[in-house]
């Protein structure tokens, strides 16, 4: 199906999941799925959420480590960016890794997932919530509009629109916005509920099953009844598609950082220094960079 700016895709665009079992256990499901796309971790010093340690390594998937109560637990968190090059296959085996190896011992928290060019508005959403045309489990005071008439999308269109439905501390919300350029929409899951359709989506027979079963835990939640609805709900999604790979996407991030923040200072240095002192900050840069720009070197082991 078309959508108003070309195909539907859709993607898991953030997972968290809790694991009862040892610090090594955690570093072994790292080892075994994870370290190939987003290089070494690295030990950000400092812990949170309840725990003592926290290792990141590319496009801030982190790992929390060691709780700061007695329980043998850790925790995973890979933010949308991560995930984006994250494949349909990966999602499979690592349920069946965590099913052969921990059964009830491991639980799904958190499960946000996206659809992009989807053939309505944020505003259109607006429209049928206040217009009484939504059947939710959300309250209608749950509904929050965001809009900035001047901001810039990312695709340099003017004017984004934010459109939220649900409570923030219940089991499941929707997100509809366009400031990425094209209408996306975000259907987040916590908790239980987080868990119940992570196994339905990572169990199925292919990536192709995927639209369907999203599709219909989105109608359990909010059904709209009108035709843009009916004409979303009944399309067939295609598979979102990696194209680049996390490695890739660190050095466009650093140079973007570089260039926005760090170019006018650098550009004085090198037109005001000479060529010594120059170098001998390049070297002091080498030596105190440690493992987080690892990826992007290439140093993977």
């Amino acid at each position: 199906m078309k959508g108003e700016n070309g195909e539907i895709t859709f993607r898991v665009h953030w997972l968290s999941f809790t694991v009862h079992a040892s610090r090594q256990d955690a570093l072994d499901i790292y080892e075994l799925f994870f370290k190939d796309l987003f290089g070494p971790l690295e030990n950000l010093g400092h812990g949170g959420r309840g725990f003592k340690t926290i290792l990141r390594s590319a496009l801030q998937f982190k790992i929390y480590l060691d709780p700061i109560r007695n329980d043998e637990y850790f925790h995973y968190e890979i933010p949308g960016n991560a995930c984006d090059h994250i494949t349909w296959d990966y999602y499979q085996g690592l349920d069946l890794y965590l099913r052969s190896n921990y059964a009830d011992e491991y639980k799904y928290k958190r499960l946000d997932f996206a659809f992009d060019n989807i053939p309505f508005t944020p505003q259109d959403v607006e429209f049928a919530i206040k217009n009484d045309l939504v059947r939710s489990l959300a309250k209608r005071e749950t509904l929050h509009v965001h809009g900035s008439p001047f901001q810039e999308r990312d695709n340099g269109e003017i004017g984004t629109y934010t459109v939220e439905f649900g409570s923030s501390t219940s089991q499941r919300m929707i997100t509809v916005y366009n400031k990425r350029g094209p209408t996306r929409f975000e259907f987040q899951m916590r908790d239980k509920r987080a868990h119940v359709v992570s196994c339905d989506l990572f169990r199925a027979n292919d990536i192709s099953e995927w639209f369907q079963i999203m599709i219909g835990h989105l109608r359990d939640y909010i059904d709209i009844d009108l035709p843009w609805w009916e004409k979303f709900t009944n399309s067939i999604g295609r598979a979102w598609i990696t194209v680049s790979n996390p490695k890739e996407v660190s050095m466009e991030n650093l140079l973007s950082w570089f260039d926005q923040q760090i170019s006018p200072a650098f550009s004085t240095i090198v037109d005001t220094q000479p060529p010594e002192v120059i170098n001998k900050m390049i070297d002091r840069g080498r030596y105190r960079r440690g493992p987080r720009y690892d990826l992007i070197l290439g140093r993977n082991k």
